[in-house]
């Protein structure tokens, strides 16, 4: 059931994720969806679940044996990959958000393949948390706009995906990814 209503999602997008179309898919009658999920609100989650533990699976996966300026871009990879490939899924992961125990677990193994490979750089806990989430971001908006359609006329969108890899690689190597500041103070780039 949880699969039938992830490949619907990635299929038709998430607003169609619903128990009669579940039901419909299955060929079976909607009233016996209620003996795998109590609500669409549960088959939700469940698609959000299923949808961190692939990514996490695929992450780490492809940061495996691989340190630096190869790790980050295996990672990348698959930050760009799973929406192209999954969209609806993805549009799980972002709108399902960290609402319990579950999903923040899964959601913290998602994240370590990058932290790690951003720690291998040596930046500390705090850089980390914000360089993951520049990363993070940066990457999910180019796949959301890549997905769209919104690259298309206006150039190359591998060119573009290899410059945003070149620039965090040149911050990273470089050392000059922003320091955290203390309390009340600016970041500066690390020397």
């Amino acid at each position: 059931v949880v699969r039938t209503a992830a490949d619907i999602a990635d299929r038709e997008g998430w607003a169609s994720v619903t128990l009669s179309r579940v039901a419909r898919e299955l060929h079976r009658h909607v009233t016996s969806m209620y003996t795998h999920v109590d609500s669409v609100d549960e088959l939700r989650r469940k698609v959000a679940l299923l949808a961190a533990a692939e990514m996490g699976d695929l992450l780490w996966t492809a940061a495996l044996g691989r340190t630096g300026a190869d790790a980050l871009t295996a990672v990348a990879d698959v930050y760009r990959t799973y929406p192209r490939e999954h969209p609806g899924r993805s549009e799980a992961l972002i709108t399902y958000g960290s609402r319990d125990d579950e999903f923040i677990a899964l959601a913290a193994r998602m994240s370590e393949p990058l932290r790690a490979t951003l720690r291998s750089y040596g930046l500390d806990d705090r850089q980390v948390e914000h360089a993951h989430r520049v990363f993070s971001a940066t990457l999910r908006g180019f796949s959301t706009g890549e997905a769209v359609g919104l690259y298309e006329t206006h150039g190359d969108a591998d060119e573009t995906y290899r410059q945003i890899l070149a620039l965090f690689g040149l911050a990273l190597e470089n050392g000059k990814w922003p320091v955290s500041p203390a309390r009340g103070g600016r970041a500066r780039t690390g020397d």
